[in-house]
């Protein structure tokens, strides 16, 4: 418990100032942790006994910085195309090509690359009078606020497994109170950002709405990375964070809540 109160302690602030200053800290920050993310899903599909093509996640991560900064957007969805392309061509160029090692290949693309590009793309962004990173903020109060209701909700009631194969000991209620943390954080966010900071910011029933699909999107982030880690036979993604795991381990619900919000941005854009 220490070591993961530590990490913390160390990990929010950094995430923090991340946030505030942006610009080239931030997105080299996101472009590092997209490449371990990328590299701790290809470690847990090779020990699954997929044989997986790395090149084009590898590629297209280490391309956003120089893209972002050459396009003034990054375009997350070019970006993916590119990727996909590069590593389905790869297992078809190997020995002995199978559908099953392409659709692992394009997995984590769809998971990893894609969402945190989504992340680079609002960071430097407004859409309408919205910032994106008021949005990002959301985002993650969502997510970690359905982290721990669930958490909570679940040890006080629950009673009925949600995905037992999966989860052993996430519930319904738990998935339940999960929903009501990520509308309470969401409507909390904003009125940090409304009344606190005096930024435009998405109104009460959007707000609520993105709180309950943002809250679904994160625990079908969760139990989807979990699926992984059971069927790879794994604990945790990696070491990245002490206490906590990998950086998966870390942004697995994060990451699927992101989507939901760059969704938003095309309604507002």
């Amino acid at each position: 418990m220490k070591t993961r109160i530590l990490t913390a302690v160390v990990g929010v602030p950094l995430l923090i100032f991340a946030l505030i200053v942006r610009g080239w800290f931030a997105e080299l920050l996101l472009v590092l942790l997209t490449l371990i993310a990328l590299s701790e899903y290809y470690k847990a599909l090779a020990a699954a006994g997929y044989r997986v093509c790395t090149w084009g996640g590898y590629l297209a991560a280490a391309l956003m910085w120089p893209l972002s900064r050459l396009m003034g957007v990054l375009d997350p969805l070019l970006l993916l195309t590119a990727a996909m392309g590069v590593s389905m061509l790869g297992v078809l160029l190997g020995r002995q090509p199978a559908f099953p090692d392409a659709a692992a290949s394009v997995y984590p693309l769809l998971t990893c690359l894609m969402p945190f590009s989504m992340f680079m793309m609002m960071l430097n962004k407004t859409f309408g009078r919205v910032p994106g990173v008021a949005l990002i903020t959301m985002a993650f109060g969502i997510a970690y606020g359905t982290d721990a209701l669930a958490y909570l909700g679940g040890r006080a009631m629950g009673r009925h497994k949600l995905c037992p194969a999966v989860s052993p000991k996430k519930t319904v209620e738990g998935a339940a109170f999960g929903l009501l943390g990520g509308v309470a954080f969401s409507l909390a966010v904003r009125a940090f950002f409304v009344y606190v900071l005096s930024m435009p910011m998405p109104g009460v029933p959007a707000a609520v709405l993105l709180g309950l699909l943002g809250s679904v999107a994160g625990q079908v982030g969760d139990q989807t990375a979990s699926l992984l880690k059971r069927y790879s036979g794994i604990k945790d993604y990696g070491k990245v964070f002490p206490g906590h795991g990998g950086v998966m381990d870390r942004f697995d619900s994060v990451i699927f809540t992101l989507i939901v919000m760059y969704c938003y941005t095309l309604v507002l854009h």
